[in-house]
């Protein structure tokens, strides 16, 4: 019995040291910038795609940082809200699916980290003309970069972009 009651008042204590406080270091945000090339993302109803069989067209508008820019325990911390606006052409179902990229890169231009994310969203219809309207999708996502280095988070661009594969690449150009 006494065996069982010293675990217990061990057990007790360990689980109430106190944790290791996180060292948090307020920093200014790094630069964002959308990438001229993946700006643009479109899909479309059949494959292959064509101008003429586009479900909808979408752009990367506007971006916010809805958190203070953090370095906590040696890694980068933000939270990014981006804008997107849908536009749709052809669509036959409310459905959007954006897939997306957010790229690191150094003073140097050399990639540091890439993190690919989607974001959904539905579109409303017109009660007008029932037809489908124009949409904003909001993403927020939670950054989390690791360190790369003395100065690293100081010295860095964001870059936000669509992923794309060749055909949408050559129908957008």
């Amino acid at each position: 019995m006494k065996k069982n009651l010293f675990f217990l008042i061990l057990l007790l204590l360990i689980g109430c040291t106190p944790a290791e406080k996180a060292i948090i270091t307020k920093i200014s945000c790094p630069s964002v910038l959308f990438s001229a090339e993946h700006g643009t993302y479109i899909t479309g109803n059949t494959e292959p795609i064509t101008v003429e069989n586009l479900r909808y067209i979408a752009n990367i508008n506007n971006f916010k940082f809805i958190s203070d820019c953090a370095i906590i325990d040696n890694t980068f911390e933000a939270k990014l809200s981006i804008l997107f606006i849908v536009k749709p052409e052809q669509t036959k179902t409310e459905e959007i699916l954006l897939p997306f990229y957010v790229a690191v890169i150094n003073s140097n231009e050399k990639l540091v980290e890439i993190q690919y994310y989607q974001t959904k969203g539905k579109f409303i219809k017109s009660e007008a003309t029932e037809k489908y309207m124009e949409n904003d999708l909001v993403e927020t996502i939670k950054l989390q970069i690791l360190p790369a280095g003395d100065e690293f988070y100081l010295k860095n661009t964001i870059i936000i972009g669509f992923m794309l594969d060749e055909e949408k690449l050559e129908i957008i150009n």
